[in-house]
């Protein structure tokens, strides 16, 4: 498994939280421009906070993941012994698992 496929697979529910959060807090800022019954003040900062504080936090869980499968302690594929997908505990060292 190849290390662009990697940081993809990893990485990209973080970029989703990204997006999809940026856009949220822009309808959200657009709803209260229009005065909307209910919306408080600055609801589309605290929106687009946590959407990113959500993103960070996902990124630092896969790499923390990241490099305990590079040290051989974490995780793995069962299918392409890398550190996402279907999660099979083992020593793995670089994608090649260890005897007991």
């Amino acid at each position: 498994m190849s290390w662009g496929w990697i940081t993809i697979r990893g990485l990209w529910p973080a970029g989703l939280l990204m997006v999809g959060g940026t856009i949220f807090a822009n309808l959200v800022a657009r709803i209260e421009a229009l005065g909307a019954l209910g919306a408080r003040d600055q609801a589309a900062d605290w929106v687009f906070a946590g959407a990113m504080g959500a993103a960070i936090a996902w990124a630092l869980v896969f790499t923390y993941r990241l490099r305990l499968w590079e040290a051989g302690y974490g995780t793995f594929c069962r299918t392409c012994s890398g550190p996402t997908g279907f999660v099979q505990e083992g020593k793995v060292i670089y994608g090649r698992q260890l005897p007991d």
